[in-house]
C-alpha cells in the first residue's frame, strides 16, 4: 500500500537517524534494560538485547557484486527511510544489510524512524493490513515523492516464516525458528529482490 506523499514530510525525514545513530540508540536502550520507542515490556527489552549481536553480524553480510555495482551507478538521488524498532527480529536481520547497501552509493541517503513514534507513516505502509517492520520506503530525494517500498522480509522468507507466526508456538520459540530461517538465507534473498526493486524505483523517479 503506497502512502500519500504528504505523510512523509521534510520534518519526518529530518527526525530520521543514520544507521550508526540507530545502533547507538538500540545499545543505549539495552544499557537501560529497555527497548526503543514507546512500547515497553520485559520481553521486548530482552529480545532487543539479543538482537544487538545479530545486527552487528548481519551488518557484515557480504554483498552481491552486481548489487553493489547497481547502487554505485544510480542515476538519481534517493532517500531510504526505514521503519524499525530495536525489538524486531526481522529488523535485526535486514536493516543492517540495507544500511550496508546504501553506504555503497553516493546517491542513497539512509534514515531510520521508529514505528511507535511515527504511526501515521506506519499506517500508510501496512503489509496485509498489519504493521509489519522493517519497512523500507524509497523516496525521491528532491521531492520526497514515494517511489516504492520493500518489507518486512523477502517473499521467500515470508512464505517460510508466516506460518510460524500463525502457529500456537510460544513467542520465543517462534522468534528462534524465524531467526534460524533468516540466518540460513544469509541476506541472499533480500539482495536478489533489491536487484529487481531498485531499477523499478529508478524508473519511477525518472517519470516524475
Amino acid at each position: 500500500m503506497e502512502a500519500n506523499p504528504n505523510v512523509i514530510t521534510p520534518e519526518v525525514v529530518a527526525q530520521g537517524l543514520s544507521f550508526s545513530q540507530y545502533m547507538d540508540q538500540v545499545r543505549e536502550a539495552v544499557a537501560q534494560n529497555r527497548t526503543t520507542g514507546l512500547e515497553q515490556s520485559r520481553l521486548l527489552a530482552d529480545v532487543t538485547k539479543n538482537n544487538v549481536p545479530i545486527m552487528e553480524r548481519t551488518y557484515q553480510t557480504p554483498l552481491l557484486p552486481e548489487l553493489v555495482n547497481l547502487v554505485q551507478n544510480l542515476p538519481t538521488s534517493m532517500i531510504w527511510l526505514v521503519l524499525t524498532e530495536g525489538w524486531c527480529g526481522d529488523a535485526a536481520q535486514n536493516v543492517p544489510i540495507l544500511a550496508s547497501i546504501a553506504e555503497h552509493s553516493p546517491n542513497i541517503t539512509f534514515k531510520t524512524i521508529l514505528r511507535s513514534e511515527h504511526p501515521e507513516v506506519m499506517d500508510a505502509y501496512l503489509t496485509n493490513g498489519g504493521k509489519s517492520i522493517p519497512k523500507l520506503i524509497c523516496l525521491d530525494a528532491r521531492t520526497l515523492q514515494p517511489l516504492g517500498s520493500w518489507g518486512p522480509r523477502p517473499q521467500v522468507l515470508q512464505e517460510a516464516i508466516l506460518p510460524l507466526k500463525k502457529s500456537d508456538l510460544h513467542i520465543l520459540e517462534t522468534i528462534r525458528l524465524a531467526q534460524e530461517i533468516s540466518d540460513a538465507d544469509q541476506g541472499h534473498s533480500l539482495q536478489k529482490e533489491l536487484l529487481t526493486f531498485i531499477p523499478a524505483w529508478v524508473q519511477a523517479a525518472q517519470s516524475l
